[in-house]
């Protein structure tokens, strides 16, 4: 998602549109750092129900990085797209679920979390935003 965030935030910027970039840069940032904030203080132990389909990463399992900040970019972007294109509010949204549900379900296809990893990234990705729409 950086370089994707990096581009959209580049764009955003050219077209003037400050708090839109800021949201993004805020609302994608914080949620990297308060992800695994949480990873490093919790440091749940990953699955290891039965033989990992790929190698599983060293740190914590809870909650769900790719969750927490797929939700964080989502979310983000609908609130861009509602704000500038608030005719593509609904295809944003669509969108942002679908991506949200594939992630979320690989986290779980691919054994490196469990469905509370993956339900604890999805809230504190929310909360998160919420937040920083709030204090933006």
């Amino acid at each position: 998602l950086a370089p994707l965030a990096v581009l959209l935030v580049a764009a955003l910027l050219y077209f003037q549109k400050r708090w839109e970039a800021l949201l993004l840069v805020v609302g994608l940032g914080g949620a990297v750092l308060w992800v695994h904030l949480a990873k490093a203080i919790l440091a749940r132990p990953r699955p290891a129900l039965v033989e990992p389909v790929i190698a599983l990463p060293a740190d914590g399992s809870f909650p769900s990085a790719h969750t927490t900040q797929i939700v964080a970019f989502a979310l983000c972007v609908i609130l861009i797209v509602r704000r500038i294109g608030p005719e593509w509010q609904f295809t944003a949204m669509a969108v942002a679920a679908l991506l949200i549900a594939v992630v979320a379900a690989s986290r779980l296809y691919l054994q490196v979390h469990y469905p509370s990893d993956v339900l604890g990234g999805l809230l504190l990705g929310i909360g998160w935003i919420a937040l920083a729409r709030k204090i933006l």
